[in-house]
């Protein structure tokens, strides 16, 4: 999270896990920057729904007061995603379509879609919007990939990125599809980080990890890396028909939880649909996904 003080009160970007330790996290931050957040939080912005990021907001919202916002379509995602009871049913549905075994899917989508009590109301943002952030202003850009409707904020001015989950250093975004995804997650990924190349950046702040100044290093080694992928999940299909399942268990090797399971399982889906959409590789279903070389 980063926490940004302007004229008006300070902006939040992102909010952490709703759990109480983070809740004490943000106390005690807050005391450390001699931030008050029932009176000094006038904005907090969201990138994307997912639970390490939006998760805290309502409980901020109530705390500070401030209006929590995020991409008009982002809002729609997360409670589409956080508040839908049969969430946790479908998503262990698409799981065992998909070759994960009954038991492990229940178990995954228990871990994996529990509810999230969102704020009531959040305002939204769209890309291309300037926001006033400290003694300088940012656009706001969609980064579609890792997240449908993700938000990154860039400072021309300055050369910053908050660059949220879309490009961190030492770890690569999951780039999943769900059941909620809109199609082709890495071709999305993939045009995504292209448009971020050239932006003259000298710092990026992301949403994990440390900060760096290599944008377009990185942007580079984040492709070769999906490419590298790809091709050991053609390697595999060579191999014979498959399902996404069995493929994620060859290519995402080692002790898995099975919450990492269902990561790997989506990461590996995405891949499959970008080597269909290639022309790589075809897919059937006949009460289970399958897919083979071509």
């Amino acid at each position: 999270m980063y926490l940004i003080e302007g004229d008006e009160g300070w902006t939040i970007i992102d909010a952490g896990y709703d759990h109480p330790e983070c809740h004490e996290a943000w106390e005690r931050g807050a005391r450390t920057l001699g931030l008050d957040l029932r009176r000094d939080v006038a904005r907090i912005v969201v990138t994307h729904f997912h639970p390490d990021h939006i998760g805290a907001s309502r409980w901020l919202q109530e705390r500070t007061g401030a209006p929590v916002c995020m991409l008009e379509k982002g809002i729609e995602r997360s409670r589409i995603v956080w508040e839908d009871r049969t969430g946790p049913e479908l998503f262990a549905s698409s799981l065992t379509r998909h070759g994960m075994g009954a038991p492990s899917a229940k178990r995954a989508a228990a871990a994996m879609r529990s509810r999230i009590s969102l704020p009531e109301e959040m305002l939204p943002l769209y890309p291309g919007e300037e926001l006033t952030l400290g003694e300088s202003a940012v656009t706001v850009l969609h980064a579609s990939g890792h997240a449908d409707y993700q938000l990154v904020l860039y400072d021309e001015a300055r050369g910053l990125l908050f660059a949220a989950d879309q490009v961190m250093l030492g770890i690569t975004p999951n780039v999943g599809l769900w059941p909620e995804s809109e199609p082709y997650p890495l071709a999305r990924y993939t045009k995504s980080l292209n448009e971020l190349r050239g932006l003259g950046i000298n710092l990026v702040l992301p949403g994990h990890g440390p900060l760096f100044h290599e944008l377009d290093g990185r942007i580079s080694e984040l492709l070769s890396h999906h490419a590298e992928r790809l091709e050991a999940m053609h390697v595999v299909l060579e191999d014979g028909p498959k399902t996404p399942y069995e493929v994620s268990r060859v290519v995402f090797r080692g002790t898995l939880t099975v919450y990492e399971r269902g990561f790997a399982l989506a990461e590996t889906l995405a891949h499959l649909e970008h080597l269909k959409l290639e022309g790589r590789a075809e897919r059937t279903e006949n009460g289970t996904v399958v897919y083979r070389a071509t």
